[in-house]
């Protein structure tokens, strides 16, 4: 399946509605092609933005005093400060009102037998001094029913709540303690120093939460699920391709993109992401950071994520970005991790290159290009000027070949 394929099936994958074999082949394809995963991840962001807006609108009185106006204005009714009448006018309006009353309930008994005809007249008159409002009832009317349709389509989402089993000891959701049950949204789930549990999403996968964890069911939706970390040990295993599971920690966003993946985060939130198998997007501060297979990266609260580095790299390397990255080692920091990078240790020098001054641009440019010679589409001075594109294509270019 190409591109245009894919695009052509995008929005029927993300509704469900395609079969099993064009989903697998679109699943396939934005797993292995940049430019449809952005427009999927475009799309899934839209419809998160959709789902957060308010089902009720209260627009400002004077909004509503605008379209009035505009409306008596289509239909050739002024406004009634534009008539300027006098008192004498306004009395005179006022009799002839009371006896077009007076005569309507003359010539009509059942008016003054029936107090139920009298306010379907009444409601009449109403409506029909209020056709100025069938045009704005056009508009609103199927904003209405749009709202209404989606409303039913999200509630029809509903992803919980999920089963929670004991792998040892006892666990808790708010203030019970049992061994097995059900989790659902805005509750929170703890263990001790003596237990372990097993989370069980539907269409997403498994988390298995290690002692002294605590963590909230924040939104279970299909496409949308979102957990808020607390703190603890986690291992997060995905049963399908593309899951949808995002982990919420201060003001970082772990985004579930594929594979298996471990989380680490402290009582003060400092996280630590180490990846097994697929990729993990982090989401900070409306920057995107990946961090890919065999790879780990951390974050200290209120800090960008580190560079991310490989899992067997040596303890000299890891000690090195350690040091640049929290303790602020600057030049020296960043020779040593120049010094200790072996050839399978070039992502992380990549990685590095945003970071540091033009002039270490240089170098570490320079050094990559001898381990892996960038595409012809990768240009010195591209990278130099830490051109995106440029990046993440060499990155690509590197990545199959470690």
């Amino acid at each position: 399946m190409n591109c245009e394929e894919v695009k052509i099936n995008l929005h029927d994958y993300v509704d469900e509605e395609l079969d099993d074999y064009t989903r697998r082949e679109v699943e396939y394809h934005i797993r292995n092609c940049d430019l449809c995963f952005k427009d999927y991840k475009k799309l899934m962001l839209f419809f998160d933005r959709l789902k957060d807006l308010p089902l009720a609108v209260n627009p400002p009185n004077e909004i509503l005093e605008q379209i009035k106006n505009e409306l008596l204005k289509e239909s050739g009714v002024k406004d009634q400060t534009e008539l300027k009448l006098t008192p004498a006018q306004t009395k005179k309006i006022q009799r002839e009102k009371e006896r077009q009353t007076k005569k309507l309930a003359a010539t009509n008994p059942a008016l003054r037998k029936s107090r139920v005809t009298k306010q379907l007249v009444k409601r009449k008159l109403n409506v029909q001094s209020g056709n100025y409002l069938k045009p704005f009832l056009k508009i609103i009317l199927p904003i209405m029913i749009i709202a209404l349709a989606y409303f039913v389509y999200d509630i029809s989402r509903r992803n919980y709540p999920w089963t929670v089993s004991a792998l040892e000891g006892s666990i808790k959701i708010g203030n019970t303690t049992f061994n097995d049950g059900k989790w659902n949204e805005g509750e929170t789930l703890t263990t001790d120093g003596n237990s372990k549990a097993l989370i069980k999403i539907p269409k997403v996968g498994v988390i298995y939460v290690d002692n002294n964890s605590s963590l909230v069911l924040e939104r279970g939706k299909e496409n949308a699920n979102r957990i808020k970390i607390n703190n603890g040990k986690f291992r997060i295993v995905n049963s399908v391709l593309i899951p949808s599971l995002s982990l919420m920690i201060y003001n970082s966003e772990i985004i579930d993109r594929n594979g298996e993946f471990l989380l680490k985060v402290d009582s003060f939130q400092n996280i630590e992401v180490e990846v097994k198998s697929g990729f993990v997007e982090i989401y900070h501060n409306n920057k995107s950071f990946l961090v890919d297979k065999n790879y780990s990266c951390k974050i200290q609260r209120g800090m960008l994520p580190s560079i991310p580095i490989r899992v067997d790299a040596s303890d000299s390397l890891k000690l090195a970005v350690d040091w640049f990255e929290f303790r602020n080692g600057g030049d020296q920091a960043i020779e040593k991790i120049i010094n200790h990078s072996r050839q399978n240790d070039m992502l992380t020098l990549l990685a590095l290159i945003p970071k540091v001054s033009q002039l270490q641009r240089q170098i570490i440019f320079q050094i990559i290009s001898n381990n892996f010679p960038p595409p012809e589409s990768v240009t010195r001075a591209g990278i130099i000027r830490l051109d995106e594109e440029m990046l993440y294509r060499w990155w690509e270019d590197i990545e199959w070949q470690i």
